[in-house]
């Protein structure tokens, strides 16, 4: 008798709120603006096409009117519309983000990726923490752009990756707004590495480099800037394994990969006392002479 009275009780005051919630509603908007009129439009939904709200204050996030859904986007730096282009996995459009500060970086995202991401086995998001269980997605940590292994999206990290970074196992991705100052940031450390600057155009190819397995790069050099011969502008190589583009970048935050001799002891051939042997690496994971 007292658990049937207990359960009508809770359902009575179910039904009294449910027939009061017109009442609820118009006093949550008397003391509060809704989120339907915060905020600026600023992107489409890729399910209704309609344009979504970015809401700065925190948590920063975009609001879809029409499908009543929020996307949390990085909670620092900026955010804005990234040329109309369009997510080829959902079709919302692309959001560009730069961190602030004059080495921060700048990169793209789908804000649904960013807050559903499709693929399995990626065990690192951007702004997880470094503690705890970094799959579990909070406000601002998701996959952007150059965390995404799709191989057919030109801004995924299999299209602007460029080689493997020497300060961990993350990868060099072209900073694709980075121009004139153009440079490469690691998707998963603060390296960054910066390519000859003032140059009008530089892009990834399809190409890879024959001996190190790094993307091969095309550099459009300033034609009065320009350090090729006579008068060439158009370039193409492997920043590691090519002499001209080695020599014009320059890596910050980060530590030189260089080439350490080891003294040999023993009675082989060119081995004796005084003797060294040096220790053949990956040019892959080598920035010589930074």
């Amino acid at each position: 008798m007292v658990v049937q009275h207990v359960l009508e009780q809770f359902r009575r005051k179910f039904s009294y709120f449910v027939k009061q919630i017109d009442n609820m509603d118009a006093l949550f908007e008397a003391q509060f603006s809704p989120l339907s009129d915060s905020g600026r439009l600023l992107s489409k939904c890729g399910k209704c096409l309609r344009y979504m709200k970015y809401i700065s204050t925190q948590p920063a996030r975009l609001y879809c009117g029409t499908c009543e859904e929020v996307y949390y986007v990085p909670q620092k730096g900026t955010v804005k519309l990234y040329k109309e282009l369009t997510c080829p996995l959902d079709n919302f459009e692309l959001l560009l983000c730069s961190m602030p500060g004059p080495e921060g970086k700048s990169f793209p995202l789908c804000p649904y990726c960013f807050n559903c991401p499709p693929f399995e086995g990626i065990d690192t998001f951007f702004g997880a923490p470094k503690t705890g269980d970094s799959t579990k997605l909070g406000k601002g940590v998701g996959m952007p752009c150059f965390l995404c292994p799709h191989t057919t999206c030109p801004h995924s990290v299999i299209a602007q990756g460029v080689c493997a970074c020497p300060e961990c196992s993350g990868t060099l991705v072209l900073d694709p707004v980075s121009a004139p100052k153009w440079r490469l940031y690691c998707n998963m450390c603060n390296c960054l590495v910066s390519l000859p600057e003032g140059a009008h155009r530089i892009s990834t190819t399809q190409d890879k480099c024959p001996e190190c397995d790094s993307t091969i790069i095309e550099v459009d050099f300033n034609k009065k800037t320009t350090p090729l011969k006579d008068g060439a502008t158009l370039h193409k190589g492997c920043i590691l394994c090519d002499e001209l583009l080695h020599s014009l970048v320059e890596m910050k935050h980060g530590r030189s990969f260089s080439r350490h001799g080891r003294r040999g002891r023993g009675r082989g051939r060119g081995r004796g006392r005084g003797r060294g042997s040096t220790k053949q690496q990956d040019p892959k994971m080598s920035f010589r002479d930074f």
